[in-house]
């Protein structure tokens, strides 16, 4: 077994591989997605009174007004939380969501609904700019909540001498964050109304059910409300004065508001329902008015279109997007109710073309129900795809040099242009309209203002749209206008303090009808305009109704709503729906502009330099039964925007005082990440005795370099190469066998990865790592060893929990000293006993069948509950070889295995196993106990 100490220690130069391509704390060894650096930013840095605003040339109006954002959100959370903070605090701002996934201040991927985050090493918020200023002032508040929540929770510990915390529940963090941050909303009041009317309301212990999902923010936000309606804003405030009086989260809000928390869960689930349960004699649900044409899965943006089937009859069906598996697809299927008939047009977060289809951000379009329009994130920025309903194939795509972003496509009456919501390099959101022929792109709004959801009116000479351009859109209020594009003339068509979004004409022009959460409920319901000034309300649901469509002949109307935790497509006869007079009484025409930080507030913008500080510092300590006890220091340094990297580790392997000198094991490794080719060189010492079931025990010292490189061709292919110099001087057999030499070894890899996880592993995809190395001793020309290496495996979907698994690993060394590897055990060839093989030829293949046992399972304890997010059952079947330089033949075993997801953090697995050669089986089963993720 190779000794703990040595692996402790060249774990963190090996690790440096990963560095460059981690994807997630799921990515194994070495497969991964890849963030890529497509843009070389070039930062700069503004000074104000309590941050570091760090941004590029072009978002410079963006990072003033980003400045007094945050400079008014300190003030008014220094009153709030009674604390100010002294550091300066790092704002780094990006001008679009796509260029904010390329973040290095963090090595996770960002979903795209994340929309901003603060990191707690270095105190770093980060934010993108979504084109609205309501939402970017909103989530740099949201984040500055919660930099003061741990630096305030910090300081009150240390005030009263104690070093560990309750550590609040993420309901309170970012409940609060929400609280402070923003008025409550109609989207707050959308899902917490479907909680309490459909009795799914949890109680405040049982809220970590939903950590890491929307509901947990709009959940926390609501208790905060009731905690300040019903004790006063000020307990809010108590809390943190009052964090050091318990040991857990229940002792402070017992303390500080008189009842524990399942006190406190009961007085806010009557408060919420006497809140909502009066709603329901006055509105519907949608599937009481309206027929329902999807089940379990969350579809929107309704697209009808008719289809001729084989019998020349024209059917109604319905095109939509939908995350149904994990990931977004384009979907159609029959319109005429619940149909289990569905067609997956379109998969999208499987290949670098159609990366993301922005499922809520974007909508989709179809012409004489021949042409579909939609757009998706490719590589860098997003492109326009017009897609042949007939042939099933994407025909034309649009890709624009000064676009970042572009979303909810829409067809023009006549087909030949397409109009949509453009994202400048600024982050400046406006209508543009492209010419499908000629490719000609026509700018049709250029100011500040966020235009979202474009269509054409119903003779094509005039485009419909929502923008915050008017009264009370600095709030993020938005109010639906007409631009007529013979003049260019601007009109707007609605008012009011509300969201009027997805304006659609009927085929006629003689009907708008849009959604909106306009009115005394706050609920999004869909209205109509008729001839352009008789405003009425068509649907009075308790939860909401959005973008809603006319089918061909303007008789029926698509839309989808939100109902029992998701959303679903329906169906409405427009006769059949109700129509509510109502009287629009304000008429605020009033432009504004959003506020920026003076000069005299701020010092000159200076040019980004690296700026480093720790990132993290550890020693490790360990035992060996062989070799005693055993440790080390290790630790990062990162600059503020995390694209430069230095990892150091030291340790001592001497075994008397007279080595302690010659022992010392040094690593030092530098990343750079600015660009997309990622590169790094690292230097080392080690020296330690090793053992391995082919040479025994040995020493050996090694000195000398790294050299690295990753080149990612797409979000889900790289190439690496690594090359290895190092003075190698190893002695066996008590120092009667030594052997110096100067190794170089040369490692090129090509590596592929599009799998969609769930919390035991891999469900869909493939991943493959094909690897070649050669290894010649640099004063003697000799080859010491050549590899080559595939490992590819491949996952078959076959339910939404269920999948087939498939791995094929082949390995082949040779030369004077060819490198052997392990196989055996439960993380690879199951059956066999751990390291059962180690060779320098290998052959292996694993089958299994995954099938979902039980989905959730949660275990009370007396300090709480714990959540089994999944147990799983498989099936498998093992078979492979090794060999040195005679062929053994194949073995084989067979099974069931049974695991458990703890959190995403580890699977535990339980394997039980028969081994056999082909020809006869074994007696006996082999019970493996294993940690690990499923292959």
């Amino acid at each position: 077994m190779m000794r703990l100490r040595f692996f402790i220690i060249s774990f963190s130069i090996v690790a440096i591989i990963g560095f460059l391509s981690i994807e997630q704390a799921q990515a194994q060894f070495y497969f991964g997605k890849n963030k890529i650096q497509y843009t070389n930013f070039n930062w700069q840095v503004m000074t104000t009174e309590h941050f570091k605003i760090y941004f590029y040339p072009s978002e410079l109006e963006l990072a003033e007004i980003a400045a007094w954002s945050a400079e008014e959100s300190y003030k008014r959370l220094a009153s709030l939380f009674n604390y100010e903070i002294y550091e300066p605090i790092p704002l780094i701002i990006y001008s679009n969501p796509n260029y904010f996934v390329q973040t290095n201040t963090t090595f996770y991927f960002l979903p795209e609904n994340v929309a901003g985050f603060t990191e707690h090493m270095k105190g770093r918020v980060v934010v993108p700019f979504n084109g609205s200023y309501s939402d970017f002032n909103k989530v740099i508040w949201h984040e500055m909540v919660h930099v003061f929540t741990f630096a305030k929770i910090g300081q009150t510990m240390q005030d009263y001498g104690r070093m560990a915390s309750a550590f609040p529940p993420q309901w309170f963090i970012e409940g609060l964050a929400n609280y402070w941050s923003r008025e409550w909303d109609s989207e707050g009041d959308m899902v917490l109304r479907d909680m309490v009317i459909n009795g799914n309301l949890p109680s405040i212990r049982n809220i970590w059910i939903y950590n890491n999902t929307y509901y947990v923010y709009k959940l926390g936000e609501s208790i905060c409300h009731f905690i300040a309606d019903e004790y006063g804003e000020d307990k809010i405030t108590e809390l943190f004065e009052n964090w050091s009086v318990g040991k857990t989260f229940d002792d402070v809000v017992t303390f500080t508001l008189g009842h524990n928390l399942n006190e406190l869960s009961e007085k806010w689930s009557y408060y919420l329902k006497k809140k909502y349960f009066p709603q329901i004699a006055n509105l519907d649900l949608p599937d009481k008015r309206a027929t329902r044409l999807t089940n379990r899965i969350f579809a929107v943006r309704p697209v009808p279109v008719t289809l001729t089937n084989e019998n020349g009859i024209e059917e109604p069906w319905v095109i939509y997007k939908a995350n149904k598996v994990g990931y977004s697809a384009i979907y159609m299927q029959p319109a005429k109710g619940e149909s289990k008939k569905v067609i997956t047009l379109l998969k999208g977060e499987r290949s670098a073309k159609y990366e993301s289809l922005h499922l809520l951000s974007s909508g989709v379009d179809q012409f004489d129900d021949k042409l579909l329009a939609f757009a998706s994130k490719s590589q860098e920025r997003d492109v326009l795809y017009i897609y042949d309903l007939d042939h099933r194939k994407v025909i034309t795509k649009y890709e624009f040099e000064n676009l970042i972003g572009l979303v909810s496509p829409r067809f023009s009456p006549q087909g030949d242009r397409v109009v949509f919501t453009g994202y400048q390099l600024s982050g400046y959101a406006d209508i543009y309209m492209i010419h499908l022929e000629s490719g000609e792109l026509t700018q049709l709004t250029d100011d500040l203002y966020n235009d979202l959801d474009p269509s054409f009116g119903c003779k094509g000479n005039s485009i419909i749209f929502s923008s915050d351009r008017g009264g009370y859109g600095s709030e993020g209020y938005l109010s639906l206008y007409r631009i007529n594009l013979d003049d260019r003339r601007l009109r707007r068509i609605t008012f009011g303090k509300c969201h009027d979004r997805y304006p659609s004409e009927s085929p006629d022009g003689q009907q708008l009808i849009f959604s909106s959460d306009r009115g005394e409920e706050r609920s999004f319901n869909i209205f109509s305009l008729e001839h352009g000034r008789k405003l009425s309300k068509v649907t009075e649901y308790l939860t909401g109704a959005f973008d809603p469509r006319f089918n061909k002949n303007g008789e029926e109307v698509y839309f989808y709503a939100y109902q029992n935790r998701g959303f679903h497509l329906f169906r409405s006869d427009i006769n059949t729906m109700k129509t509510v007079p109502v009287d629009e009484k304000e008429n605020i025409e009033v432009r504004w502009i959003p506020q920026k930080i003076g000069t005299e507030a701020r010092e000159s913008t200076v040019k980004y330099k690296t700026d480093y500080s720790l990132d993290i510092a550890q020693s490790t300590v360990a035992y060996d039964g062989v070799y005693g006890t055993i440790g080390g220091i290790q630790a990062a340094v990162s600059d503020m925007l995390g694209n430069n990297m230095w990892i150091f580790l030291l340790s001592n392997t001497a075994q008397s005082k007279d080595d302690i000198l010659t022992s010392f094991n040094v690593g030092v490794t530098y990343l750079r990440r600015t660009n997309r080719l990622n590169w790094g060189v690292g230097a080392f010492h080690l020296y330690d005795e090793y053992y391995n079931d082919f040479d025994g025990f040995y020493f050996e010292r090694l000195i000398g370099g790294v050299g690295l490189l990753s080149y990612p061709l797409t979000k889900f292919d790289r190439i690496e190469t690594s090359l290895f110099l190092r003075y190698s001087d190893k002695e066996r057999f008590a120092g009667l066998q030594r052997r110096q030499a100067l190794p170089a070894t040369q490692l090129f890899s090509f590596i592929t990865d599009n799998t969609l996880w769930e919390p035991l592993g891999p469900i869909e995809g493939r991943r493959l790592n094909l690897t070649v190395g050669l290894s010649y001793d640099l004063n003697s020309a000799e080859t010491f060893n050549r590899l080559a290496s595939i490992d590819f495996r491949h996952y078959l979907r076959l339910g939404n929990r269920s999948s087939f698994a498939s791995r094929f690993f082949a390995y082949s060394s040779a030369g004077t000293e060819p490198q052997r590897i392990y196989l055996g055990g439960s993380w690879s060839f199951r059956g066999l006993s751990r390291r059962h093989f180690y060779n320098r030829n290998i052959l292996f293949n694993s089958m299994e069948l995954r099938f979902p046992l039980i989905s959730n399972l949660i275990i009370g304890f007396p300090i709480g509950a714990m959540k089994f997010s999944g147990i799983q059952g498989a099936l498998f079947h093992d078979a492979g070889t090794a060999w040195d330089d005679n062929w053994i033949g194949w073995r084989g075993s067979f099974g069931a295995s049974i695991r458990v997801a703890l959190g995403y953090l580890v699977v535990l697995r339980f394997d039980f196993s028969r081994i056999h050669n082909f020809h006869g089986i074994s007696k006996s089963t082999r019970t493996d106990f294993f940690f690990g993720w499923n292959f």
